[in-house]
């Protein structure tokens, strides 16, 4: 990709200047016991580090970590809770972290009211174009998780930054996606979206009736600013082509594509089968490009570095206080491992644990859990402690 760029920064739970203790409330009575008891205590592929002893350096870095293999992260050790302490803000994937089709993950909506409680600021962070900010708080609290939608950002939210920043308002945008993508980039961006549901239905045949070419795009290349790619679940020979005209027909049509993704969870790992996986945004974003024969200009999802940039800078977090957590390490810790953040792989999405410490330098994980329950029962300890 070959572009980056500068949001003006935004006023976030997460920053050094809003980054205040918040008074405590009642803690759930739980006992810590009870809440061990939901955090797998098997070594499997971790490292052998003593549970006591805490390999990380005062201020992470990629290339410091790179040789290290992640630790199960222990909620009874003392150094893993120390580490703990030392974490200002999380920044939770959403999809396989927060919840799976089968629901919400359990302990999750616990232990991310006791990180609030103990005044660790809280972001979600997700890949999925398919939602507003709106529609992922909605099914947040019919799971009973609480979240405001200032914290929550979806790649349509950054695609709609993205095109903002390059002054394209009122401009027409043609959209491979969902309706909540469309609503996104005209809410954020002032720009005037069309294809996506429009196009819905439409085929081969479909060109082939209205002469389709460059010459005859209905409205012209030249009136549109960019070709904007993510998931659809009607995505169709009409809209490759269409999207692949614009680009050609206009060589300052801007290529944005939401995320990389190859697939996601259709449904989770059962009785010991394989997640089910179906195609994610990064398909059709590799389909225009090698119609177009053009690259994106940018990525806006992870682990994109211009994404890792634009939070960073947006919301005024400190990588070395922060934390990305999530269940892809092609995704979430390549992109927290990236951005120099702490990384926390969970096995509550579709990614095993061996997997997660096989990987490569770039998407090592510094810790792995079972989930973020394991949060919870760390804060508990620590307070039992003092």
């Amino acid at each position: 990709t070959r572009d980056t760029w500068h949001s003006p920064r935004r006023q976030s739970s997460c920053s050094q200047e809003t980054n205040k203790k918040l008074p405590r409330t009642e803690q759930p009575a739980r006992s810590t016991n009870k809440l061990r008891a939901c955090v797998s205590a098997a070594p499997s592929a971790c490292s052998s580090t003593p549970a006591g002893a805490l390999d990380l350096p005062p201020r992470h870095t990629m290339s410091s970590a790179a040789s290290r293999a992640p630790q199960r992260f222990d909620a009874a050790s003392a150094a893993h809770r120390q580490w703990l302490s030392r974490i200002k803000c999380f920044l939770f994937d959403i999809d396989g972290v927060i919840h799976t089709t089968a629901g919400a993950v359990p302990g999750a909506a616990s232990a991310l009211s006791a990180l609030r409680q103990a005044g660790v600021g809280v972001r979600f962070l997700t890949n999925n174009a398919g939602k507003s900010p709106a529609m992922v708080a909605a099914e947040f609290e019919k799971l009973g998780i609480d979240a405001s939608t200032s914290e929550i950002t979806t790649s349509a939210c950054v695609a709609g930054d993205y095109l903002s920043s390059k002054g394209v308002e009122g401009s027409y945008v043609y959209v491979i996606g969902e309706p909540a993508l469309m609503s996104m980039l005209s809410e954020r961006a002032g720009v005037r979206p069309i294809g996506g549901p429009d196009d819905a239905g439409k085929s081969k045949r479909t060109l082939q009736s209205e002469g389709h070419s460059i010459a005859t795009l209905d409205p012209p290349a030249g009136d549109v600013s960019a070709v904007v790619v993510g998931a659809d679940g009607d995505i169709s020979y009409y809209k490759v082509a269409k999207a692949a005209a614009y680009l050609l027909g206009n060589p300052r049509c801007l290529f944005v594509s939401t995320n990389p993704d190859p697939a996601y969870s259709f449904a989770p790992r059962a009785g010991g089968t394989a997640a089910t996986l179906a195609p994610a945004g990064g398909v059709w974003a590799r389909c225009v490009a090698m119609t177009s024969g053009r690259e994106p200009d940018i990525v806006c999802g992870k682990p994109s570095r211009s994404l890792g940039k634009h939070m960073l800078s947006a919301y005024g977090l400190d990588p070395a206080t922060t934390c990305m957590v999530g269940d892809r390490v092609d995704t979430d810790i390549e992109f927290g491992r990236a951005a120099g953040m702490h990384t926390l792989f969970v096995e509550s999405g579709t990614t095993t644990a061996e997997a997660a410490a096989a990987a490569g330098p770039e998407q090592r994980p510094d810790f792995i859990a079972e989930s973020i329950a394991v949060l919870e029962a760390a804060l508990v300890g620590e307070a039992a402690s003092d």
